[in-house]
């Protein structure tokens, strides 16, 4: 169910416009009494002629050229690659609204949620402090001053220092009113020796997420104490996932916006802040651990291609050989960058300045060249044996490989290379990977699909009634007693359906709302398609009549076929009890059938005389 009420969707309707939110981001001009503009999603605002229209007074748009369509809350989602949830969020704030939830449960939930945002943000900006003016912040400055951290890269990450006394943190959070209870469940203190706190004596690297509100911390131990660890990372919480995010994502968003744009993969804190330094604005890290697939899936919403640049020793090779095999099946494009100066990008820019980590950076070679290139170190392509090898070493990345052309590019490649004929490598590749290409297969996620144009007259009659319930919501109770799930064979339609149905349960009114509610983009896109077009919205009761009779008619034809081939392949072992109950449910099914088309044919020949 929807975190947010109708009220609160309403409200933010009724503040902004549709224009009002387009024009963040592109210009909006007047044409034949509509506003238009150049759609920002498949010509990137440049189009000779504008294509996107928008329609204040229903609060949705319409690009012609490409056909995407929504409302001011699927624009911000794709705008901004954002949820649905964010997508609300961003809009209240913009709209001074206040965010309402449906559930107590709910609004407990968004209240702790908002006061932990609240401590870390508070938090922040304490550490920050203290790094910048306490006393006892000097040694840490001095460690960043060692490490050739600029001011300008203190400020843009935000950076701070926890004291070194242990009883500071929970004194401090007590006396701003936050109870113990909150405490124990923000992460910053030993879930089994509270108030102990998880950073004293720290360096502090606060971690944001898109919004830029801080949710975690990691700290790099200034003490020098032996059995100290030298980095501590926030635990999970409620405001808090480390396999959904990456540290100097925020601090990357502007950079990753633009068109052509690469993340560039690194491996800690440091090396993201030395990349930021070098100009290289676009450098995330994971967060304490190995790189994830849901991190992989949250950098894919911003670019398609993904750079690494992990230490330049044995652990870095191994997590370059991890996120290759994370990042390529996602169809993202993967790039491997080694640095010759040094261990890793901290090290270059405090041995060496930002110009070196820069020269060093300039050279990259594709995943493919990687693993080509570092597997021949493995073995001897001068014979059969090494050859086989090397094919077998290599064959999971071709398995991963989720373009055809891109894969038959890759073995025509490795043909030259090992002299070996095309459809050699291919058997091999079968031969050797035919069990994990199938557990592949199962896990891959295919490339997405472009939005196609919204085309009414191709629409299938299933999907025909769905769109038409989608914009009768009230008639659906009505009518799920006469088409069920099972009666659809289009994919979309059977999307729309489930949606109507958690929204008729969850008495969801507003559009927005159960637009979050498809989980398919192209159903989402051609319903909110339809929400602009007179013959779904002012369509007459009696054509989603006949579209409903046709579904039915095709359940019933296709049940009396089954019955059919079943009485003709097994009517040698029947007996006549079982012969007879079979002939009378399928007299039974053929007298439905004439009396659906009776009346299908009525209707249509009345129509015909009005």
């Amino acid at each position: 169910m929807p975190a947010f009420t109708d009220s609160t969707i309403n409200a933010i309707k009724a503040r902004l416009t549709m224009s009002e939110v387009v024009q963040w981001y592109i210009p909006v001009i007047q044409k034949g009494g509509r506003p238009w503009a150049r759609c920002p999603f498949h010509g990137g605002g440049n189009e000779r002629t504008p294509s996107f229209v928008i329609n204040d007074k229903d609060g949705f748009y319409h690009c012609f050229g490409c056909g995407e369509s929504g409302d001011m809350f699927t624009f911000i989602e794709k705008m901004e690659h954002m949820s649905f949830p964010e997508a609300v969020e961003m809009l209240a704030s913009k709209a001074g609204v206040e965010i309402m939830t449906e559930s107590g449960r709910a609004r407990k939930e968004k209240g702790e949620t908002d006061i932990l945002l609240d401590l870390n943000q508070r938090l922040q900006g304490s550490f920050h402090h203290m790094l910048l003016h306490s006393k006892e912040g000097e040694r840490a400055r001095e460690y960043l001053s060692r490490r050739r951290v600029s001011p300008e890269m203190i400020e843009r990450f935000c950076l701070g220092y926890a004291p070194r006394s242990t009883d500071w943190l929970h004194s401090f959070l007590i006396g701003k009113g936050y109870s113990d209870e909150m405490l124990r469940k923000s992460g910053l203190f030993s879930a089994n020796h509270y108030p102990y706190p998880l950073f004293a004596d720290r360096l502090i690297f606060p971690v944001r997420n898109r919004q830029g509100r801080t949710i975690a911390f990691s700290g790099r131990d200034l003490s020098g104490r032996e059995n100290a660890p030298k980095y501590v990372n926030s635990p999970e919480t409620q405001v808090y996932s480390k396999r959904h995010n990456c540290f100097g994502l925020y601090e990357a968003l502007d950079g990753l916006k633009k068109e052509g744009s690469k993340a560039i993969l690194v491996e800690g804190n440091f090396d993201v802040i030395a990349m930021h330094q070098a100009g290289l604005a676009t450098a995330v890290a994971p967060l304490g651990t190995a790189f994830t697939e849901e991190q992989a899936d949250l950098l894919s919403r911003y670019c398609s291609r993904i750079d690494l640049l992990f230490d330049s020793d044995g652990a870095g090779a191994k997590a370059t050989d991890k996120a290759i095999s994370i990042i390529h099946p996602k169809g993202l494009d993967c790039f491997v960058h080694g640095l010759r100066r040094g261990k890793d990008a901290s090290e270059i820019i405090e041995k060496l300045g930002e110009k070196a980590l820069l020269e060093d950076f300039n050279t990259a070679e594709s995943a493919f060249d990687y693993l080509v290139n570092k597997t021949a170190k493995s073995y001897d392509i001068r014979t059969p044996r090494g050859k086989s090898g090397f094919v077998r070493a290599i064959s999971s990345f071709l398995e991963s490989t989720a373009s055809n052309v891109e894969r038959e590019s890759y073995i025509l490649s490795l043909s030259t290379y090992l002299s070996v004929p095309e459809e050699t490598i291919r058997e091999d590749i079968s031969g050797s990977s035919a069990g994990r290409r199938q557990r592949e297969d199962d896990a891959r996620v295919p490339e997405p699909e472009p939005v196609k144009r919204f085309n009414s007259a191709a629409v299938s009659i299933d999907l025909y009634a769905m769109l038409f319930l989608a914009n009768h919501r009230d008639l659906f109770r009505q009518y799920r007693s006469r088409i069920s799930f099972g009666d659809l064979r289009d994919r979309e339609a059977q999307d729309i359906y489930m949606a109507l149905e958690n929204a008729m349960r969850s008495e969801i009114s507003s559009n927005e709302l159960f637009l979050s509610l498809i989980s398919d983009e192209r159903a989402r896109n051609d319903t909110a398609t339809s929400f602009g077009l007179d013959e779904y919205r002012n369509g007459k009761v009696s054509a989603l009549d006949e579209a409903t009779d046709r579904i039915a008619l095709r359940g019933l034809e296709e049940q009396r076929l089954v019955l059919t081939n079943q009485l003709r392949s097994f009517s040698d072992s029947l007996d006549g009890e079982q012969i007879t109950e079979a002939l009378e449910r399928k007299a039974e099914l053929d007298r439905k059938i004439i009396d659906l088309k009776a009346g299908l044919y009525g209707r249509s020949a009345n129509e015909d005389e009005d």
